[in-house]
C-alpha cells in the first residue's frame, strides 16, 4: 500500500472533518448565544459577549495539528477562527485570521485576560497581517456558560455545570433550528437550576444518568422549553424528538428509570407549551414556575 496514497487520503479526510466542524458550528452559534441572551436576567452569572472564537493548532489532537495548520491556518498563538454574523466583532471589523493583543501580550477571545480587557475597558489591538490597530467592542451580555460543539456521532448533548456540550450526532439528528434550540434551552435549564451540582452531568439521554436525574429531566424539559420560547423560537412539534429517538431505542417507550420515559416528557412538552400560550394570551411574563423545586 503506498504510503503517499494513505497521507493523502488522509489529509481528505482531515479536510472533509474540518469543514464539517465549521460547518455546525456556524449553525449552533447564533442558536445558542441568542437563548443565552434572552435569559441573561435568570441566570446568576453573566458575561459580556463580542461573538468570536479563536483556536490555535493545540486545540486539536496531536495527530490532527498538522492538518488544522494547513487546513485551517492555524498556528500555536490564538487566531480568530469565527465571527458571528452580525455580532459585536463583527460590527467592529474582525474577521477569520486576526489575532488579539493586549497590554501583555496575544490574548485568546476565551481567556479571562480577554475578558477582564473587556470588562474593564482595557486596551485590545487588533492584528490582521503586518497591522495591528485598537478596536473598541460594544459587548453583548449573555449567560455565564459555554457551548461547546464535540465531533462524535452519538446523539446526545450534556450540562456539566458550567458548559453546555453539544454533540455532532445530535446536530444532525435535530431537523429545524427550533429542534437544536430546545436542546439548548434543556441543557442550560440543567445549569440554571444547579443539576449538576445536585447530582452529576446530566445527559439528554439516559447515558451517565444516576438514580436521582429523573426528576431533573422533567424540570430541564420544562425549564428548557421557556428558555426557547423567550429567546424567539417556537416549541410546536419539538416533541417530535422524542418520537424520532423512541423509533430507534424501544426502552424508554415504555419504563422510566433515570430519565423519564418518552411518552411522559412528550405530553410535558405539550403541556408547557399550552402553559406559555396561556400566558402570552393573558399578557403575563414567560417566566418558568417549575413545580417542585430541587
Amino acid at each position: 500500500m503506498p504510503k503517499s496514497a494513505v497521507q493523502a487520503e488522509q489529509a481528505t479526510q482531515e479536510k472533509a472533518a474540518f469543514d464539517e466542524l465549521s460547518k455546525l458550528r456556524e449553525r449552533l452559534d447564533p442558536i445558542a448565544h441568542k437563548i443565552l441572551a434572552a435569559n441573561a436576567d435568570l441566570c446568576d452569572k453573566t458575561k459580556p459577549d463580542i461573538g468570536v472564537i479563536t483556536q490555535t493548532a493545540k486545540s486539536f489532537p496531536k495527530e490532527l495539528r498538522a492538518g488544522a495548520r494547513r487546513d485551517l491556518g492555524l498556528t500555536d498563538d490564538p487566531i480568530v477562527v469565527y465571527v458571528r454574523p452580525d455580532g459585536p466583532g463583527d460590527k467592529a471589523g474582525i474577521r477569520p485570521g486576526d489575532k488579539f493583543f493586549g497590554e501583555n501580550g496575544i490574548m485568546s477571545s476565551s481567556g479571562k485576560v480577554f475578558k477582564t480587557h473587556l470588562k474593564s475597558g482595557l486596551t485590545i489591538e487588533r492584528e490582521r497581517g503586518e497591522v495591528r490597530e485598537q478596536v473598541i467592542f460594544e459587548p453583548e451580555t449573555k449567560c455565564d456558560f459555554g457551548v461547546q460543539l464535540k465531533m462524535t456521532s452519538a446523539i446526545n448533548a450534556y450540562a456539566n455545570g458550567k458548559s453546555i456540550i453539544m454533540t455532532a450526532g445530535m446536530m444532525n439528528f435535530v431537523q429545524s433550528d427550533d429542534e437544536l434550540a430546545y436542546i439548548i434551552g434543556h441543557e442550560l435549564a440543567h445549569n440554571t437550576q444547579s443539576h449538576i451540582r445536585k447530582s452529576i452531568t446530566n445527559y439528554v439521554l439516559s447515558l451517565g444518568g444516576t438514580r436521582y436525574t429523573r426528576k431533573f429531566e422533567s424540570e430541564a424539559d420544562y425549564v428548557g422549553i421557556y428558555y426557547m420560547e423567550r429567546a424567539g423560537y417556537d416549541a410546536s412539534g419539538v416533541e417530535d424528538i422524542w418520537r424520532r429517538l423512541a423509533r430507534m431505542s424501544l426502552r424508554p417507550i415504555g419504563r422510566a428509570k433515570t430519565h423519564p420515559a418518552y411518552p411522559s416528557r412528550t405530553v410535558q412538552i405539550k403541556a408547557t407549551r399550552e402553559e406559555i400560550e396561556a400566558k402570552r394570551a393573558s399578557g403575563a411574563d414567560l417566566l418558568p414556575e417549575p413545580k417542585e423545586k430541587s
